[in-house]
């Protein structure tokens, strides 16, 4: 890998880091405002560039969480696949990329929606939440890499 490409790799990770820490500041302001409009609490903490969120009830804030992992998986899956294809230069690497945060999504997706179906939604949601909070942090990432230099050895 040239010098070149490792710089940016090192900013990919940085990239990866600043947004982690927005997209946390994103569900801690949303699941403030589920809070106050579930309780219809008067004491609201949302960050003042998240005021927006007070035009929604609890039940749109709630489903609104879905569309919104889905867009930092998005972004996730798209730092991730530049950052596999600095490293390897693999054009299959990267659609393994894309197959997998999708794969991973729609499983999410899929045990948060047999919850609902069959009332088993304090079982599944652990599950789904797990899934969705491996496509949102660098974890994949780094599953990926390791198994790409893995597949590369053999």
């Amino acid at each position: 890998m040239s010098i070149r490409n490792k710089f940016l790799v090192v900013g990919m990770v940085l990239l990866f880091i600043l947004t982690g820490f927005f997209r946390e500041f994103t569900f801690l302001n949303i699941n403030e405002q589920i809070r106050v409009a579930y309780y219809n609490s008067p004491d609201s903490h949302l960050s003042p560039s998240f005021q927006w969120l007070t035009a929604f009830d609890f039940e749109t804030l709630y489903y609104l969480k879905w569309p919104v992992t889905l867009l930092f998986c998005g972004i996730f899956g798209l730092y991730s696949a530049v950052t596999v294809n600095l490293i390897f230069r693999e054009k299959q690497y990267v659609k393994i990329v894309w197959l997998s945060y999708a794969g991973v999504f729609g499983l999410s997706f899929l045990f948060f929606g047999i919850g609902l179906l069959f009332g088993l939604g304090n079982v599944t949601y652990d599950i789904a939440r797990f899934l969705a909070g491996i496509i949102e942090t660098p974890a994949m990432l780094v599953i990926l890499v390791a198994s790409f230099l893995i597949l590369r050895r053999t």
